[in-house]
């Protein structure tokens, strides 16, 4: 940490100034030797005394933050030709690392000061020297801790700040908004023109809350995990700290321990809003009370079939097999409990256990708005026993799976009019579960055609129970097949080779 002492060049006529090589092929100092330098260093040390006379500065703390022994506080950097390096190097340099000794300080544009104060007037040289040692002395304050520890005093100081204290107070309301505003059910709700008031002031009351980072929000006191981009302010004290993932920045107040973001927000009006944009909701929802009631009667109707969820979940698997059989999807309103089954089980209604409809219909998800639309019609086909009718509709789909089931001697696929059966099928996809993944297409396919070669033989596949299966086709044409295979779902293409679908696993 600090200023490297081996490349650290000190003369006794400038007491108050470290001189130090700055570029990689610059490794030491070996005099000052020109009179243009003499005379900028005497400038400079005359400065910086005249800045200690005048402020209370804590130099000491200083030569601390740079390692550094006796008066010199400020570094000042030679190149090569033994020249001076017309700017100062910010303190951020030193900060939290350690420099190499072998070589000069790395010259890099974001740490040097703009100003060339070879070119300054004692004036202008006693004022930003003046503003150099004030830089210096709060990153010197800022090196006593690591960078860990102020990550956490701005975690700490973030979730302190008046606006993230309301946004975990009214979470639940402030989630349910953002929710509503999306969900399909605000399009079924009467009055629109109330409806798009609400929305349009919905997002008015979001804009403090919308500019918090969800990573930032969601974990117990923890901002997010991304890496951080710390900038210093020492006319503010502050700390400025970026998330470049999160697109977000805020400023951390040392002596304040506080944090202020680019925009900052009435905490009392935000408040009064957020309560009032529930109430409104609420307002609304109470005007759509069939809504209300028909979402209630479809719980219900959840309720009264799943006394037969098992049976009903056997019939879904046993469709979607018939599905994989027939490559279409199968027409579920044929069976209407199970259609019914199916949407409701992808829908969820919550119990209303509070007065706030907007948080109850928050936690509503319909699997299909339409679902209120056919509930009356559903209602008079629900028998209040389902099971009977439900175990009717198990036995008839599992008699059409049989249907449609593939037999051994089934034509799956026909290459160049070369038909491939089912169980000629089970063999490839064998083979290729086997070895699919270990050997490229091409080996696969000589094992197929029945192609002794020297490679396969060193491999030992010529003895495989797969070797010459398709002995009577073309190469080329088994090629082919792997690429109707593919496309047809039972094979999926790997980096080496193929492996078998969840498809073809299935239905085998």
């Amino acid at each position: 940490m600090g200023l490297p002492n081996r490349i650290a060049y000190k003369d006794h006529r400038y007491p108050y100034v470290v001189l130090a090589p700055i570029g990689k092929k610059n490794k030491h100092i070996r005099s000052i030797g020109h009179k243009f330098e003499r005379g900028l260093l005497s400038r400079l040390n005359d400065a910086i005394v005249d800045q200690m006379n005048d402020k209370p500065l804590d130099a000491e703390k200083i030569r601390s933050f740079l390692g550094l022994k006796g008066n010199a506080v400020l570094p000042v950097f030679f190149e090569k030709e033994e020249t001076i390096h017309p700017h100062l190097m910010r303190p951020e340099m030193f900060l939290w690392r350690s420099l190499p000794e072998e070589h000069g300080l790395p010259l890099r544009e974001e740490y040097l000061y703009p100003t060339d104060f070879t070119q300054l007037s004692s004036e202008q040289l006693y004022d930003h020297v003046g503003e150099v040692l004030e830089e210096y002395l709060f990153l010197a304050n800022i090196s006593e801790y690591d960078r860990n520890y102020w990550l956490k005093k701005i975690s700490s100081a973030f979730y302190n700040h008046p606006i993230v204290q309301l946004f975990h107070k009214k979470r639940r309301v402030i989630d349910a908004v953002e929710v509503m505003n999306q969900s399909a059910l605000i399009s079924v709700l009467n009055y629109p023109e109330d409806i798009a008031g609400w929305r349009h002031r919905a997002a008015i009351v979001m804009r403090p809350f919308r500019a918090l980072p969800e990573e930032w929000v969601t974990g117990s006191k923890e901002i997010c995990s991304h890496k951080k981009l710390l900038t210093f302010n020492p006319k503010s004290r502050s700390i400025c700290c970026y998330c470049e993932t999160c697109d977000f920045c805020l400023e951390y107040h040392v002596e304040e321990e506080q944090v202020t973001f680019i925009e900052e927000y009435d905490v009392e009006l935000s408040t009064k809003r957020v309560t009032t944009i529930e109430k409104q909701f609420n307002e609304i929802a109470r005007q759509n009370q069939s809504l209300l009631e028909q979402l209630l009667q479809l719980r219900v109707l959840k309720k009264q079939l799943s006394t037969a969820r098992k049976t009903l979940d056997e019939s879904l698997t046993i469709i979607h097999q018939i599905e994989r059989y027939q490559r279409k999807s199968e027409d579920k309103k044929t069976y209407p409990l199970l259609y019914m089954y199916d949407k409701l089980s992808r829908t969820h209604i919550a119990e209303q256990t509070c007065n706030s409809e907007l948080l109850w219909l928050a936690e509503v998800r319909l699997d299909d708005v339409r679902m209120l639309k056919e509930l009356r019609h559903w209602q008079k086909i629900v028998p209040e026993n389902v099971y009977p009718m439900t175990s009717h509709v198990l036995e008839e789909l599992k008699s059409k799976l049989e249907e449609v089931r593939y037999e051994e001697n089934d034509v799956i696929i026909t290459i160049k009019g070369r038909p491939l059966t089912y169980a000629e099928t089970q063999q490839i996809l064998d083979l290729i579960y086997y070895y699919g993944t270990t050997h490229p297409a091409h080996t696969l396919v000589q094992v197929l055609a029945g192609k002794a070669t020297h490679k396969l033989r060193q491999l030992r596949l010529h003895e495989t129970r797969w070797f010459g299966l398709l002995s009577s086709w073309p190469e080329k044409h088994i090629q082919k097949l792997f690429n109707q295979l593919k496309k047809q779902g039972w094979l999926m293409k790997q980096q080496k080779g193929y492996s078998i679908s969840d498809y073809a696993e299935e239905v085998m």
